[in-house]
């Protein structure tokens, strides 16, 4: 999602007349879109720009840094006081004013701040620019109602909102007409999108709808989604992978956990055994497919037979590829609440075990 709100913005400002360089360096203006979503993931942003001070002192000249994204919506004016370098904070869905707030530094009016816009103006998407000339993401729906106690998501994202099937469809058109033979439908939950074209009940599309709609977009080769959402997957989803003959035979369904009672505490709105079912339905209807999944390790009051069942879990699915994150608190989040109980090494610990345990898996299988 980042990768495409990054093409967006850099294509929105070339058509303002700035240029892009391929060293931060030389640049006049730094924009770091970030991710909130792991404490991580902000503490290198945090790092990254405290960098830029060391160029300052060297160039004796200071770049404009802007923070966009999902940080820029958390922190808000507090990011001015962690960090006096930074002259923009602009939440992810307020990108469409960057230019014209760009240009307010530029004229030296002071620090700007632009965050909390419900929905992004649709003209952001016309952007011609892109890094891959054959493959391109397209964001299908934003934002998230699941309030998963440990997601900051629908705090930074706002709630779900589903572009219009039109949209995206003359936005795959552009895009194949410039060579693009393969997209990524993005969206923070791509099973849950669902636009109401009028007030009838027929004239609502619908994920299952606007995939056959995509599939049948001349000139395009391939196309896959992410990411989906066991409580929203469905007998009819893994039908339509099965019959579109341009759409990947693999799905991204994260699990987060293999422990019921730590579900329950995620809020994610299934049981393991509801998420086995999906996954023997799914291998039923599209042989072959590609299964990947996330996973949280540490999670408050996780204990080691709460892990066992998740390592027990990776025994039964054999996933193709997990990807393995260690829990951090996050603001907002009705998990930041809990006491945070598991130690970094024990997370350390159990991620190591489960990343390992996953390659054995996977070499297993490939190995036959």
């Amino acid at each position: 999602m980042n990768a495409r709100d990054s093409e967006l913005v850099v294509g929105m400002l070339i058509k303002h007349g700035y240029k892009l360089v391929d060293d931060s360096k030389k640049a006049d203006i730094i924009l770091f879109n970030t991710c909130s979503v792991r404490q991580h993931a902000e503490d290198r942003v945090w790092s990254e720009i405290g960098s830029l001070k060391k160029r300052k002192r060297a160039q004796g000249k200071k770049p404009i840094v802007c923070l966009i994204g999902c940080m820029a919506q958390n922190f808000q004016k507090k990011a001015f006081a962690r960090s006096e370098f930074i002259d923009l904070v602009v939440g992810p869905n307020n990108i469409s004013e960057l230019p014209g707030l760009i240009e307010t530094v530029l004229k030296k009016q002071g620090k700007s701040l632009s965050v909390g816009k419900i929905k992004r103006d649709s003209g952001v998407y016309n952007t011609e620019y892109i890094e891959d000339k054959l493959h391109c993401n397209v964001i299908i729906m934003e934002g998230c109602n699941n309030f998963c106690s440990y997601c900051i998501v629908p705090y930074v994202r706002g709630r779900e909102r589903s572009r219009p099937a039109k949209d995206i469809l003359n936005e795959i058109k552009r895009l194949v007409a410039k060579g693009v033979k393969e997209i990524t439908l993005l969206g923070q939950n791509v099973n849950s999108y669902k636009f109401q074209i009028s007030d009838s009940k027929s004239q609502i599309v619908e994920f299952i709808d606007l995939i056959k709609m995509v599939n049948d977009v001349e000139g395009l080769k391939r196309f896959g989604f992410v990411t989906a959402h066991p409580k929203d997957a469905s007998v009819e989803m893994f039908k339509a992978i099965a019959a579109l003959d341009k759409c990947k035979k693999s799905l991204h369904l994260p699990v987060q956990s293999g422990s019921d009672r730590i579900l329950k505490l995620m809020n994610r709105k299934y049981t393991r055994k509801h998420y086995l079912d999906l996954v023997k339905k799914a291998r039923e209807i599209v042989p072959g497919i590609r299964l990947t999944t996330d996973v949280m390790v540490g999670f408050p009051t996780e204990t080691d037979k709460n892990f066992q069942d998740t390592v027990d879990l990776f025994e039964d699915v054999k996933f193709d590829a997990a990807y393995v994150f260690k829990y951090s608190p996050r603001p907002h989040t009705k998990a930041s609440d809990m006491e945070d109980d598991v130690s970094m090494q024990v997370k350390k610990e159990r991620n190591q075990i489960l990343l390992k345990f996953q390659k054995q898996l996977h070499k297993k299988r490939i190995d036959g």
